[in-house]
């Protein structure tokens, strides 16, 4: 899982012929879907577009670096219809107040924390608020199934506060047991998967040996 803000700034390095063409100005995410769709490497200008790289095109996160295709890989925002629709709507989230909509004030965003694999947004670093960590002012709340801007306020479901409530150890512990929930999804994805490989082994074993069987015995009935 990375943080927003450590991404900011980075080089952006193409992969065919290794070069530094541009740097990452900002994240680009859908909130409805809890989304990252890409990056912005250029604002628009009175006589241009945007410039921004769609996540497809992304290689590698790395701690330095941003590795792309190639530099094909930034591309005018218009040819991408869902990054377009979301610069159109100039949305600014960092500094947006998150209420539940039972209207508990659960903190001003500061950040974002996603997926670098699938985008997905995994939840939001918020300063203040009823949970804010004692010693850090901030805290972690769980990115929810859907997330409604307005413009002064942020809306969640009331279950977020919930399960902020039940974080114990601060933010750090928060973004690490999130980890673990992912890590603990994709590993449980994973075993289903090998027992799926080995069963159907078994049962491929299982049709080769009857078939050898009835083989066997055909070829004593024709002698």
């Amino acid at each position: 899982m990375r943080k927003g803000s450590e991404i900011i700034d980075k080089v952006v390095i193409t992969y065919d012929v290794g070069k530094k063409i541009e740097r990452i100005k900002d994240l680009i995410f859908d909130q409805k879907r809890n989304q990252l769709l890409g990056f912005l490497v250029k604002e628009k200008g009175l006589f241009r577009d945007a410039k921004v790289i769609p996540l497809q095109e992304v290689q590698a996160i790395g701690l330095d670096a941003i590795i792309v295709n190639s530099k094909e890989s930034v591309v005018d925002a218009h040819r991408v219809p869902a990054i377009r629709e979301i610069l159109y709507q100039n949305i600014v989230l960092k500094g947006t107040r998150i209420l539940t909509t039972e209207g508990l004030d659960l903190g001003g965003l500061v950040d974002l924390f996603f997926d670098e694999h699938s985008g997905l947004v995994e939840g939001y670093e918020v300063s203040g608020g009823v949970f804010a960590d004692a010693y850090s002012g901030r805290a972690f709340v769980p990115a929810p199934e859907t997330l409604k801007i307005g413009d002064d306020v942020a809306f969640v479901p009331p279950e977020t506060a919930q399960m902020m409530a039940e974080q114990v150890g601060g933010i750090r512990r928060a973004v690490n047991a999130t980890e673990d929930k992912f890590q603990d999804s994709a590993e449980t994805a994973n075993r289903r998967l090998q027992s799926s490989v080995e069963n159907a082994k078994h049962i491929l074993q299982e049709a080769r040996k009857n078939g050898e069987q009835r083989d066997f015995l055909n070829s004593d009935k024709n002698k």
